[in-house]
Formats: structure tokens, sequence, C-alpha cells
């Protein structure tokens, strides 16, 4: 199969995915340039500072980030999904929906998690740790839902 379940909104949220990425970059670009030479660099739970460095810190994320959503994109590309590990046995026949709510889901996590890093660039820069605990809450319960509601919408194209 080459890739006949990869869609437009496969290549929208791989692309918006790499935009959130880059915007994140801006960011960390823009807070070196204007940051003062020491920046929280860390906060506690409730949003007071407590650890610090160089504004260059705010390039880890979006560096992480990078090997994060090109691990993704090299496995959407180059991994026939035959290999990729799945709650259950395809059916055939059921391939190109299965591997399609698949991707979707491979996609959307990545998106979530784009979005959050440039939400935590935003509060790094802004030098505030305040709503980064709710944040967290907010990707997790994102991310639980995108992967249940992927799996059951690829376990119902599994069985016809």
């Amino acid at each position: 199969m080459k890739q006949a379940y990869r869609t437009k909104g496969h290549r929208f949220l791989e692309l918006a995915t790499w935009i959130l990425w880059l915007i994140g970059l801006l960011i960390a670009i823009h807070g070196i340039r204007t940051l003062p030479d020491e920046i929280a660099t860390h906060f506690a739970l409730d949003g007071t500072p407590d650890g610090y460095g160089s504004p260059a810190s705010l390039l880890i994320l979006p560096v992480l980030m990078a090997f994060c959503l090109g691990l993704i994109s090299i496995v959407a590309h180059a991994v026939p999904p035959e290999y990729w590990n799945m709650p259950f046995s395809v059916t055939k026949g059921c391939e190109r929906a299965v591997y399609g709510d698949m991707l979707t889901m491979v996609h959307a996590i990545g998106a979530e998690i784009a979005g959050f890093t440039v939400y935590s660039q935003i509060k790094s820069y802004q030098q505030s740790g305040t709503g980064i605990l709710t944040a967290v809450g907010i990707l997790f319960a994102a991310l639980a839902v995108t992967i249940v509601l992927q799996c059951r919408r690829a376990s119902r194209h599994n069985k016809g």
C-alpha cells in the first residue's frame, strides 16, 4: 500500500504542527535578543521562579520538539504501517481506513504537543509560570481524548 491512507487532512495537521514549532523557535530567538542576561528557567507549582539561566535556554524546547516532530515525520513517511504497533490486528480490506485513523492520531498528538510547547515558550518569554499546571492538565486530557477516540474509530473501521 503506497500511503493511500494519507489525506490532505494529514498533510494539514503535519504542516500546522511544524508551523507551531517554528513559532516556538521564533519566540526563543526573540527572547534571546530581548530578555536580560539571566531569566527564570523553571517555576514551582505556584508559578514562582525557582531556577535561573541564560535566555539561550529558551532554545531547549524547540530543539527537543524538532527531534520529536522529526521522528514522527520519519515514522509517518518512511515506516510502512504494517510495522506500526496497533492495539489490534488489522483486518484485510480495512487497512486504508485503519491506517488513516492511526496516522490522524499520530499527527494530532504532535500538534497538541507543539501547541503546548508554544504556550510554554510564551510563558517563559513572559517570565511567568502561572497557568502551566492547568495547561499540563489540558494537554494530558487532550492527548487521552485523541488516543481513545482515534483507537475506537480505527477499531470500528477495522470491523468493516
